[in-house]
């Protein structure tokens, strides 16, 4: 018996072979998903035995899906915006807003340099004087026939021009003392009247009148065609109107709030370059730390002021208008008397309401407010940030970067010199840019505003009848005499031409919010998107979880198709 021994060479064996994988084709993977999801509609387009059943179903669930597409998108489109909402807000106390007033004349008559700078307004002003009567003043007597002593002449500085500005020679013209001059006064100086007779009982000669013509300086509103036509002004300094404009001592005659006597502290100066010097209340740059704020509505309560225009000291070339100016602002926010301000005219009493709204913006991606950090905008180191301030600092942002000069007296730009002739042609190209819009300012609507509506009336004040009690009103009639305004409350012609009296107070204690709310917040975003899916197409977040399964399924059979050749193709069975 003969044994065949078997080589390893005859028997060829691949002991390193593994088997071949079985690997699902994409029908077959979109038919499993068909059977196995959690969607309603998807299920019966894949188990549908009739043809005609499948394409219904398929039909019907893209028809859905299609639906459900255009309204997430809409969704999606109305998630930017934001709807408003207006609300009443009941408060017992509320902050009182910074109340700023102007005079509209912003130099003095009796101030006016004689310079060549100044040369054609001091030229019309000679012209008025010889057109018309010189004027008669009256001496004042008191009862027992003495005269009292006449205010002393102004103090007129030998005031002189260099460099095309006008200056002082006067040997103490140091910021403080010119600080002094316009803010000069003690508290009594807002307190020369009794509020009535009952108070405190004068006791004294009370000073009467002699009849004659009228008193002071002639006073000539200009005529817009003559004679004051070819007449240019020249643009006064800041330093200019702090010197010549009208003195605080001289302008507020009275202040009370809340029934109580202001301070002298009450009311800050600042220069504003159409008004003069005007004089702030319960601003942010006073010396009182806190806010003022009032518990009682109503015209009784609130600021009342006295103020005297000195109507003989305007100049009929530079003021066409005779009164104040006033504007109740947010008192950390810059006023801008000439842009929101309202004018008041002598003669007469007004009532000033105040509405306070605030209003709450929303910043991106709904809105595009901005809380004001990062922004530059006027004296931004001491205010806070508003549309007019930014757009105004744009403006002399342009004309001191492209003219080296400004047009206006903001503290931002001491350094820069006021635009004159010789800037002309590029102040105008500036101007012109920015009145159509074409410098980048960017300057949003801040995300919280407080905005106060004023409602004003106002009656003939003081009557003829009042005007003698009211002189006989004075507490310090002698000390009194010196004051400017002495002479204007003697007849009740120069009396309504020079006295406004202001009352600003809040007409409800409630205010109104306006307050922009998101149309969709992100949870009522996904509600609302999970409530289309499950209505259009029955899907559920297990579903959605289903579905990426099935992608990530089909995108790694394609990568195994690509690279992998030792599998078994589920299409060749």
């Amino acid at each position: 018996m003969s044994i065949h021994k078997v080589s390893s060479s005859d028997v060829d064996v691949n002991v390193s072979e593994k088997p071949l994988r079985y690997t699902p084709s994409i029908r077959e993977m979109i038919q499993g998903f068909g059977e196995e999801t959690t969607a309603h509609g998807i299920p019966r387009v894949i188990d549908r035995p009739q043809y005609r059943s499948k394409l219904f179903w398929a039909v019907l669930v893209v028809a859905l899906f299609v639906v459900f597409v255009f309204q997430t998108v809409r969704l999606l489109g109305n998630y930017y915006t934001f709807n408003t909402k207006i609300e009443l807000v009941n408060s017992e106390e509320v902050e009182f807003p910074a109340i700023t007033v102007c005079n509209l004349n912003r130099i003095r008559l009796s101030r006016l340099p004689k310079t060549r700078r100044w040369e054609s307004i001091n030229n019309q002003t000679a012209y008025e004087l010889t057109q018309n009567s010189p004027p008669v003043r009256l001496t004042p007597q008191f009862n027992d026939g003495t005269i009292p002593p006449q205010p002393p002449r102004l103090d007129i500085p030998n005031i002189t021009e260099r460099d095309g500005v006008t200056t002082s020679s006067v040997s103490d013209h140091s910021p403080d003392r010119i600080q002094r001059d316009v803010d000069d006064g003690g508290d009594d100086d807002y307190d020369w009247f009794h509020d009535s007779l009952g108070e405190e009982e004068f006791q004294g000669p009370q000073p009467t009148i002699s009849p004659g013509g009228v008193l002071g300086l002639p006073s000539h509103l200009g005529n817009l065609a003559s004679p004051y036509l070819g007449i240019l002004p020249p643009s006064p300094t800041k330093r200019e109107i702090r010197e010549m404009g009208h003195r605080r001592r001289d302008f507020i005659l009275e202040c009370r709030f809340n029934k109580r006597r202001c301070g002298a502290d009450a009311f800050r100066v600042i220069q504003n370059k159409q008004y003069g010097n005007c004089f702030t209340f319960n601003g942010v740059t006073s010396n009182q730390s806190s806010p003022r704020k009032v518990t009682k509505a109503g015209s009784e309560f609130g600021l009342h002021l006295t103020l005297y225009i000195e109507h003989d000291e305007y100049i009929g070339a530079m003021t066409e208008d005779a009164g104040v100016r006033i504007v109740a602002h947010p008192r950390d926010i810059m006023p801008h008397p000439e842009d929101l301000g309202s004018s008041f005219s002598p003669g007469f009493t007004s009532n000033i309401g105040v509405r306070q709204v605030e209003i709450r913006r929303l910043p991106h991606p709904h809105g595009n407010c901005t809380h004001g950090k990062g922004r530059r905008h006027l004296s931004d180191d001491v205010y806070e940030y508003n549309i007019i301030s930014c757009q105004k600092r744009c403006l002399q942002d342009g004309l001191a970067d492209r003219c080296g000069c400004v047009t206006d007296i903001y503290n931002d730009y001491d350094s820069f010199p006021q635009c004159n002739r010789t800037n002309r042609i590029c102040r105008q190209t500036v101007e012109k840019s920015f009145f159509q819009n074409q410098m980048d300012c960017n300057c949003p609507a801040q995300c919280r505003e407080f905005i106060y509506n004023t409602k004003a009336t106002s009656s003939v004040w003081p009557s003829e009848k009042h005007l003698d009690y009211w002189r006989k009103s004075i507490k310090r009639p002698r000390r009194f005499i010196q004051h400017p305004a002495f002479t204007a409350i003697q007849n009740i012609i120069e009396a309504q031409k020079n006295l406004v009296k202001v009352k600003v107070y809040f007409e409800e204690l409630n205010y109104e919010l306006v307050e922009q709310v998101p149309a969709y917040t992100f949870e009522t975003a996904v509600g609302t998107i999970g409530g289309l899916i499950g209505l259009y197409i029955g899907f559920s977040l297990i579903t959605v979880a289903e579905v990426l399964v099935l992608f990530y399924d089909v995108a790694r059979l394609m990568i195994v198709k690509a690279f992998c050749k030792e599998t078994v193709d589920g299409s060749d069975n």
